[in-house]
């Protein structure tokens, strides 16, 4: 009788088959399309079938408005970047409604003044986040999200310090990212 030592499959491994709700930050999604990333492989190789990937309804807005206004898209196509990159993902939207997040909103300025503070004075422009942010950290901390996947690192220090696990995807990665996938 032969025996199979399967110790180091994946399926013995009962975290990395449990489903995940990780939340996608703007910046990620942006840096895909720019970059020309495969999303579909992308998708498949950081992600388990089973996560369930995110975005705050802002995210949507604040993707348009920079593949608009920043990378020169016209309307039409903006849209259907978004759409592509949504598919890709398949990215479901944080559907809170009129629910309140102004308690979580002030847990995320709490977090990124700590992070302001613990800033050298010359960078700390750098690790402010904006309106946007605060509110899409804030949906993320409502809707329970495990992980946020981000290339923004002000976003990302103050989701470390609200205990949110974080993912930072630095701009040399995404060319490594295009090689590897």
């Amino acid at each position: 009788m032969i025996k199979i030592d399967n110790s180091n499959t994946c399926t013995n491994n009962k975290s990395a088959l449990d489903p995940q709700r990780i939340g996608i930050d703007t910046s990620v999604l942006v840096n895909l399309i720019v970059k020309n990333i495969n999303i579909f492989n992308f998708r498949e190789k950081e992600f388990s079938p089973s996560d369930s990937l995110y975005y705050s309804m802002k995210t949507k807005y604040e993707f348009k408005g920079v593949i608009l206004n920043k990378f020169g898209f016209d309307k039409k196509e903006k849209n259907k970047l978004w759409k592509r990159a949504k598919s890709a993902l398949k990215l479901k939207p944080i559907r809170i409604g009129q629910s309140d997040i102004s308690e979580y909103s002030e847990k995320v300025r709490k977090a990124n003044a700590i992070l302001i503070k613990r800033t050298n004075p010359r960078f700390q422009i750098f690790n402010r986040i904006g309106d946007e942010d605060i509110e899409i950290i804030a949906n993320f901390l409502k809707w329970k999200i495990a992980k946020v996947y981000t290339s923004d690192r002000a976003f990302y220090e103050t989701c470390r310090i609200l205990g949110l696990k974080a993912n930072l995807i630095s701009i040399p990665e995404y060319s490594k990212m295009k090689k590897r996938l």
